[in-house]
């Protein structure tokens, strides 16, 4: 298989951080088509008012309606972006067309959980069930969930003002599915929607609101929080039923939004949903985890934590049309998030299209999907030949290819990196040609990447890749590994060296370089593939805190003097790090404000040197808000938030936020 070069000349760096990587002269993109699928096409669901399956109405990337409606029906001619991106460029600055901004997702911020029939999610349902799965207050449920969070649904307006202090121009929020659509089935009679009125009014406020403030919506139609009654039906993304459920929801969105909204993501990062929600938890919900011992639905309890651990309540699942029907209620199964992740992803394609067919033409607007995934860093060391940085920088590609390419292939190129299906032989499902074609050009409107650390990789010692026999979900990845460490201690937390300083979070390390590796690797995969280019959708830290830091951190900082990198050690002092005694620590977030310098100006590099062709960046978050699993005393906000001691939750600008709207003036073009 073609092999991307994009890592030959990895990390030459100048002591002022400027010269990360440059891309080879290689126009490889390092895909190649894979054997053709013999699977039925899927039935049409009579339940879908768009039937998104009519093959009748399969989308061609070819078709203009598939392309960025803005631009010109002669290909040569210069477009208004392309005279801005010129101007740009020369003067080292990023266009005045780009998308800046902050991001947020709905269970995180809005709270209102139960108010104005809004139905439940599988957040509200999971961390009602068990406690004991985040991190919080004994006895306290609203410090364990999203049941009040920053309370946007009544404050919106001091989120707003939070916007203006960074100058944004866009932003980036998702829209709760069950607030919509309480039992998650959008259903068109006689042309009227069987929706929640309430919840129409409220994003319809705080769409229009942007407006009025010139800040424009960035919509995610998806960010986890899946209506807990489709959970509960068919076993939510398990079941392919999910793919028509979520087309129809889209639908109504689309009509009901797509006036305003002129840029939709379909789907937010479906590894995590995914990996996180059915095989690793129960880090995030619904809680599916390979292995455990059953919980609530044991028949022997004695011992067990009940308000804990992973869970068992689920619907009658069929992966697929030629699946068998699994019974309710049933212990995690092998391959659950290789299953979701399938059905995930022909989800935001069956939205994709009803939008193409039904809507873009009129409204004018943008369409596509966010990935997340970690740039892959080979491993260097002193000493190493340049043999084995060749070996190592064949592994970066590779791991990159299941961690980012899994989710991004599919809906630019039309189906599955083959490395993936080699390795993973039987164990991934195949598309059928109709979804391929489905598929294929899903996210060529633009392509949104999640971006926050990065992964050495290299291959494992004395292991060797899978035989074709030997092919499956367990030996796919078996003979490399691709982690931001060299070991795992307690909490999931690095033993150093580190790739970067330790930030607030166990996976959540400072990298600068990552960006600009990143857009390389998308830029020369995907070449002549993605019209509007890719936009950074999430970027940022949790500041080092009381339970993840790690001051004055003496082995990363002498690993990367001994491979002449030394700035990549980043190390820094106790007193940076958080203390929820002293709020001066919290709002005077130096660490945020360097690793936002940083990460930003590597994104400058790359869209003035590299010429990568990168179309916005929202940084992540806007405020303080519930981190999941976490809880609320992890804080990725650019604005406080004291969740435990004012009951007012008011929005108070942290150092970071100004250094944004700093950092607009000195480097986008104004018009």
């Amino acid at each position: 298989m073609k092999t991307l070069t994009l890592f030959t000349t990895l990390l030459a760096v100048s002591a002022a951080k400027k010269c990360i990587v440059k891309p080879s002269s290689s126009n490889d993109s390092g895909i190649e088509s894979g054997e053709e699928s013999s699977l039925n096409n899927l039935p049409s669901d009579p339940s879908n008012p768009s039937n998104p399956s009519d093959p009748s109405n399969s989308s061609d990337p070819s078709n203009p309606s598939n392309t960025d409606p803005t631009n010109p029906t002669n290909p040569g001619e210069q477009t208004n972006h392309d005279i801005l991106v010129e101007k740009a460029r020369a003067e080292g600055k990023l266009p005045a067309d780009f998308k800046w901004g902050a991001a947020t997702a709905a269970y995180q911020v809005e709270g209102a959980w139960n108010e104005d029939g809004r139905g439940e999610s599988v957040w509200d349902h999971f961390t009602h069930l068990y406690p004991h799965n985040v991190e919080g207050e004994e006895g306290n449920e609203d410090s364990i969930s999203g049941n009040v969070a920053c309370d946007s649904y009544h404050k919106f307006d001091e989120d707003i003002e939070m916007m203006k202090i960074m100058k944004a121009t866009h932003y980036r929020f998702s829209i709760s599915w069950s607030r919509l659509f309480p039992d998650g089935q959008a259903k068109k009679e006689e042309g009227k929607w069987n929706v929640n009125e309430k919840g129409v009014e409220y994003y319809n406020s705080v769409i229009n609101k942007l407006i009025e403030n010139n800040v424009t919506p960035l919509v995610t139609l998806y960010h986890w929080d899946l209506p807990y009654a489709l959970h509960e039906k068919y076993g939510g993304w398990l079941d392919y039923h999910s793919q028509y459920d979520f087309a129809n929801y889209a639908e109504f969105c689309f009509e009901t939004f797509g006036d305003r909204v002129k840029n939709w993501i379909t789907i937010n990062e479906p590894w995590v949903n995914c990996v996180s929600g059915y095989r690793l938890g129960p880090g995030k919900a619904p809680y599916r985890c390979t292995g455990e011992a059953p919980r609530k639905l044991a028949n022997e309890t004695e011992g067990l934590d009940l308000q804990g651990g992973c869970s068992y309540e689920i619907g009658p699942s069929q992966y697929s049309p030629e699946s068998e029907v699994l019974e309710a209620n049933r212990p995690p199964q092998r391959l659950e998030d290789v299953w979701c992740s399938h059905n995930i992803l022909l989800a935001h394609a069956q939205a994709v299209k009803v939008y193409r067919e039904k809507f873009q033409k009129e409204q004018n607007g943008l369409i596509g999907i966010t990935v997340d995934g970690e740039a892959q860093i080979p491993w260097i060391e002193p000493g190493m030949s340049e043999e084995q940085k060749k070996i190592n920088e064949e592994y970066a590609n590779l791991a990159a290819e299941f961690r980012i390419g899994w989710y991004s292939d599919p809906p630019v190129t039309g189906d599955y990196p083959q490395s993936v299906k080699e390795r993973m032989g039987k164990d991934l499902p195949e598309f059928t040609e109709e979804q391929k074609a489905m598929l294929k050009g899903s996210s060529s409107d633009f392509l949104g990447w999640n971006t926050y650390t990065a992964h050495w990789a290299a291959p494992i010692e004395g292991q060797t890749p899978p035989t074709p026999e030997e092919a499956n979900f367990e030996n796919s990845k078996r003979d490399m590994w691709d982690d931001n460490c060299r070991g795992r201690g307690d909490g999931w937390t690095c033993i150093p060296p580190t790739l970067g300083s330790q930030a607030g979070s166990s996976w959540n390390t400072k990298y600068p370089p990552t960006i600009r590796v990143g857009l390389n690797w998308f830029s020369k995969r995907y070449e002549g593939l993605i019209n509007n280019g890719i936009i950074i959708t999430e970027n940022g830290c949790a500041q080092p805190n009381a339970k993840v830091s790690r001051a004055n951190d003496e082995v990363t900082a002498e690993y990367f003097k001994s491979i002449d990198q030394p700035e990549y050690a980043d190390t820094y002092e106790e007193e940076i790090i958080e203390n929820e005694d002293d709020k001066n620590t919290i709002i005077r977030d130096l660490y945020r404000v360097d690793w936002y310098q940083q990460y930003l100006e590597n994104l400058r590099l790359a869209f003035v040197e590299d010429k990568i062709d990168v179309r916005g960046y929202m940084a992540w978050s806007l405020i303080d808000n519930f981190e999941w699993e976490n809880g609320y005393e992890t804080r990725f906000g650019m604005s406080y938030i004291d969740f435990k001691n004012d009951p007012e939750l008011k929005r108070q600008p942290k150092e970071s936020l100004k250094f944004l709207g700093q950092w607009y003036d000195e480097n986008i073009m104004q018009e």
